[in-house]
């Protein structure tokens, strides 16, 4: 497909005037049918890369996507470009869902959405024939490899339901990959010869910073003085729901309002969130990560961290939700070392063992007829499951249903088990010792990035993924570049319930660190200008001095 018509969609349906870095490149090899592994962070416009080729070839484009409302919200971005798309999913009901799959055998639709459970639809399995597929994407690619950092049963098997598809040319797209998942990728989907492009975080506007607490405490100061400091549309990411909701008591106190957005929230409480937060100009939202797949915001102003998350790769995808429109945003993970027991203990509950698979399976057999009448939390009673964190059952369960162990839910009280299992029928990444093991020592590669301060970020990212490393220094990251002086010459503070700035001098609540050494909080701040003087209570000790900032280097933490 010559260039020109690859440029007038390009800027008539997408309204760009051109592409950014391999696009085109990889865009051609979709064009000549060839197999492609992207890995670009986010917000490179990896979609692009299959939904331009998708409007100059005949046939339809398959896209497996991940989740319900990241489908919702591409095919409203492409039904605005007066781009033929739709989705199927559980969202849908029956009539609906047959309507569309009728529409796209009669050749109406360039691309339609599934995540990877449909192809387990007796519906969907039906019809495949007649869709006449010419192009396969996998998006979030990185869920077909047990290596990868979120692994999905029903992706590992995206090679057998490509065959079931007539073996069409495929895309795999990934904002993070190493090497090794990279390969795993390319093996799990049966790709040949394909064109490998493996990006890393190639974008200056993002300033990336991990700033090292020695106490719990210090967390929700530093964190409320990160909100007030920057204007705009910012995340905050914790891992448990009680910080979200002490941080949000937190920026209220100090006048600043906020959004919160986690599991225990009903569903249209957490729509609610994502709704006023895509449509305002300054909105903060306190989240945990389930927050941001499929959040298409350019104008996030900054994606803040409150514990390390598991991976080096998680951290990376979610500051890459900051800065779409080019425009300056910060990226900062606070590292507090006893935050590292709580990630070791999700990713122990993500790795259940085939003992405890079996377990599962089981149980369930054990309660025969009675299973349709049981919960969720009667099987994690049954199993001695005390933490609602703890995952393992829930995966166990997915398994079982993705090897056609079981049929039906808990949820719709027709679950039950359909056929027997034996260890040996189970796939080598269940209950793997060499998963868990690698997950931990993903875990460590995150705390160490967290915890190094003295070489280049975007050095140390390239070095992770086994990429070029980057010309230093970067000059925007806090190894090369003081980051004070950046923060303070790219953003305006942000204004409080009032309407005013807050001052961002000295104030009573703030902690500090004195001469380097002494962390305490200021009760009261006595005086003005070059008589200000600080009572600082001490964290250590408890007792209260009086402090000069003109004599001490006293530094907000």
């Amino acid at each position: 497909m010559a260039a020109r018509t690859i440029d007038s969609v390009l800027r008539e349906t997408f309204g760009h005037a051109e592409l950014r870095g391999p696009q085109r490149a990889v865009i051609e090899a979709v064009l000549a049918g060839r197999d492609v592994l992207l890995t670009m962070p986010t917000g490179g416009g990896k979609s692009l890369c299959y939904q331009l080729p998708a409007l100059l070839l005949d046939g339809l484009t398959l896209v497996v996507s991940p989740l319900i409302a990241l489908m919702q919200d591409q095919v409203d971005a492409l039904e605005r470009k007066g781009v033929r798309a739709a989705f199927v999913n559980s969202s849908l009901d029956a009539a609906e869902r047959r309507r569309r799959l009728e529409q796209a055998a009669r050749g109406e639709l360039a691309l339609l959405y599934v995540t990877p459970e449909r192809f387990r639809s007796d519906d969907f399995a039906a019809c495949l024939p007649s869709l006449r597929i010419a192009r396969l994407a996998v998006d979030e690619a990185h869920c077909v490899s047990q290596w990868g950092h979120d692994f999905r049963p029903d992706y590992s098997r995206l090679a057998e339901y490509r065959s079931r598809c007539g073996d069409p040319p495929t895309i795999a797209l990934t904002a993070t990959a190493t090497r090794r998942v990279a390969e795993d990728i390319v093996r799990m989907l049966a790709l040949r010869e394909p064109l490998i492009v493996r990006l890393g975080i190639e974008r200056p506007e993002l300033f990336l910073a991990a700033t090292t607490v020695a106490f719990a405490e210090e967390k929700l100061p530093l964190l409320a003085l990160r909100v007030r400091a920057i204007d705009g549309p910012g995340i905050v990411y914790s891992t448990l729901i009680r910080d979200l909701e002490e941080l949000h008591v937190e920026l209220k106190r100090a006048g600043l309002e906020s959004l919160v957005y986690h599991g225990k929230l009903s569903s249209e409480e957490r729509r609610r969130a994502q709704r006023e937060f895509l449509a305002s100009e300054h909105a903060v939202v306190l989240a945990t990560n389930a927050f941001g797949m499929g959040v298409d915001k350019p104008d996030i102003r900054f994606v803040l961290h409150a514990q390390v998350p598991r991976t080096l790769e998680q951290w990376t995808q979610e500051v890459g939700r900051a800065g779409r429109d080019g425009k300056p945003a910060w990226c900062e993970v606070l590292y507090f070392q006893e935050d590292l027991a709580i990630q070791q203990g999700f990713v122990e509950w993500a790795n259940p063992s085939l003992e405890y698979l079996m377990h599962v399976y089981e149980t369930l057999r054990g309660w025969g007829e009675r299973v349709a009448t049981k919960e969720l939390d009667d099987l994690r009673d049954e199993l001695l499951v005390k933490n609602r964190a703890d995952n393992r059952v829930s995966i166990c369960l997915k398994w079982l249903e993705v090897l056609g162990v079981t049929a039906g839910a808990f949820e719709t009280h027709d679950l039950r088990v359909v056929r027997e299992l034996a260890p040996r029928d189970l796939p080598e990444s269940v209950g793997s010792e060499a998963k868990r093991r690698a997950d931990l020592e993903g875990l460590l590669a995150m705390a160490r990035f967290a915890g190094a301060h003295e070489e280049c970020r975007r050095v140390s990212i390239a070095r992770h993924f086994d990429l070029d490393a980057p010309p230093v220094p970067c000059g925007a990251c806090d190894a090369c570049t003081p980051a004070p002086e950046w923060l303070a010459s790219h953003f305006a503070a942000r204004t409080t319930s009032s309407g005013a700035p807050r001052e961002l001098g000295w104030a009573r609540g703030d902690f500090v660190r004195v001469d380097g050494r002494h962390l305490g909080q200021i009760v009261k701040v006595e005086g003005e200008g070059r008589r200000t003087r600080l009572i600082v209570e001490s964290s250590s000790d408890g007792l209260r001095r009086s402090i000069d900032p003109r004599r001490s280097r006293v530094e907000r933490v």
